[in-house]
């Protein structure tokens, strides 16, 4: 006889192990809903949020459990006996890497697999964010500059339940230890009285991009891509086909992101007071755990709003604790370069990884180098407010940014190099003549063609007068 999960796997036909993933999403909504009517004490509290995420990682990866309890042992013993010293982030950062990287080692296989490693990626940068704030707060103090963000060195339970947090020990999203602090001290819930119908909103968006994601795989799956049948494609309708694959693609983790945020939503941990001189509800200030932003991602025009809107926590945790610790190289690029360098060394060793990564500096560096040009020169920005214009560009820039998307996430969705490559030469390494092409030269060629403050021609001035 089958069990639900292998039943719902069979009817679905998705894997088992995303099928209780999905489960194990959604099963963090009762019980965000049973944690807002419990009132009992902060060790209480900690003891139901802990034995619930426990029983989630139980349920999906049964005794691989013990590699994030290890996680949250040593994170204790290093807070415990390092907390006033500088050697407390280096251990911490070292050692949780380390470990995710020796379970990639042994875990990565030729396709992404869902397994202990990935909510495991997901506590590594909690735990080591963790002791950024404890080493933070011991400089502070130590410089008499106290005030209410620094945290003194959690207890063990506090440190399991700010791991096991039950919405978010699997795909996150990530919040720091002071969020959390403030949570189970109550200090939220006078301002979460919106909390069930901003849940609701996000579970049903969650829903829906599952929906399209689970029915547009169906109409253009990974393995098209890598079929005769793609090949046989114009070169254009290649480029829309792998555009709309990856828009497809990004809906997946669009998705579970959303039914995520909901079900912290409603635990009361997001809030965000936007407006501290305000009492007026605001819906927005629930937003404080947001990991994607639908409104910026669904009217992208450039890479940067990709960037903005799409795994916030994430973005925001590695610009905090690893782009702007890289200030002492004195280059933005450099800091930017080494940020994604640690993003790609993060999710594992697959060259698509690197590959996407580096793509994505190569992007952005392009629109960081165009987009001044173009600002600056009066008659382009003249022509630009002319009704067709603007309709002309919005195409534009929508193929642009669909279709390099689409061009970004090959490797990084198939990840062995057999397979990213063969896409690659199918569609004629497009993207990369592209961003090359426009990293260094096409801002020679448009500051020749739009010089900064260019005025509009004389006769058209005189037309016009």
């Amino acid at each position: 006889m089958l069990n639900p999960v292998e039943a719902l796997a069979n009817l679905s036909g998705a894997s088992q192990p995303a099928i209780r993933l999905i489960l194990s999403v959604l099963a963090a909504y009762p019980l965000g809903g049973f944690y807002r009517k419990l009132q009992a004490s902060s060790t209480v509290k900690h003891i139901f949020i802990a034995t619930s995420g426990i029983a989630i990682v139980l349920f999906n990866y049964g005794f691989d459990l013990y590699h994030s309890a290890l996680a949250v042992a040593v994170t204790y013993l290093l807070n415990a006996f390092f907390s006033n010293s500088p050697l407390l982030v280096p251990l911490s950062f070292g050692y949780h890497m380390g470990y995710l990287l020796v379970g990639y080692y042994f875990t990565t296989s030729e396709t992404y697999d869902i397994k202990w490693t990935m909510p495991h990626c997901v506590l590594v940068l909690r735990l080591i964010g963790l002791a950024f704030e404890i080493s933070d707060s011991r400089e502070k103090i130590a410089a008499n500059k106290r005030d209410d963000k620094c945290i003194d060195v959690p207890s063990l339970l506090e440190v399991t339940a700010f791991t096991y947090f039950p919405s978010s020990v699997l795909v996150g999203p990530q919040f720091s230890m002071l969020r959390f602090r403030r949570f189970i001290s109550g200090a939220y819930e006078p301002y979460t009285q919106g909390t069930p119908a901003y849940a609701t909103k996000k579970f049903l968006f969650g829903a829906f991009y599952l929906l399209v994601n689970q029915v547009g795989s169906q109409l253009i799956p990974d393995s098209f891509l890598l079929s005769g049948d793609f090949e046989q494609e114009s070169y254009l309708m290649k480029h829309i086909y792998m555009g709309l694959w990856g828009r497809l693609a990004l809906y997946k983790y669009i998705s579970i992101w959303l039914l995520a945020e909901g079900a912290t939503v409603l635990f009361g941990i997001t809030y965000i007071d936007a407006k501290p001189n305000e009492r007026e509800y605001d819906p927005d200030e629930l937003s404080g755990c947001t990991n994607i932003k639908v409104g910026v991602f669904e009217n992208t025009t450039k890479f940067a709003h990709y960037i903005e809107s799409f795994n916030v926590q994430t973005n925001h945790w590695v610009a905090i604790y690893v782009y702007k610790r890289l200030k002492f190289l004195g280059n933005r690029s450099l800091s930017h370069l080494g940020a994604l360098i640690f993003l790609a060394v993060w999710h594992g060793f697959h060259s698509g990884y690197y590959v996407t990564f580096f793509m994505e500096f190569l992007v952005v560096r392009l629109e960081k180098e165009v987009e001044p040009v173009l600002k600056a020169n009066e008659f382009f920005q003249a022509i630009m407010q002319k009704p067709l214009a603007k309709i002309v560009a919005f195409l534009f820039l929508k193929f642009y940014t669909i279709v390099l998307a689409g061009w970004c996430l090959v490797p990084f969705v198939f990840l062995s190099f057999a397979k990213w490559w063969h896409v690659y030469c199918v569609v004629r390494f497009s993207g990369i003549i592209v961003f090359l092409f426009g990293n260094f030269a096409l801002k020679p060629i448009l500051l020749a063609i739009l010089p900064p403050n260019a005025a509009r021609p004389a006769a058209e001035t005189k037309k016009s007068d």
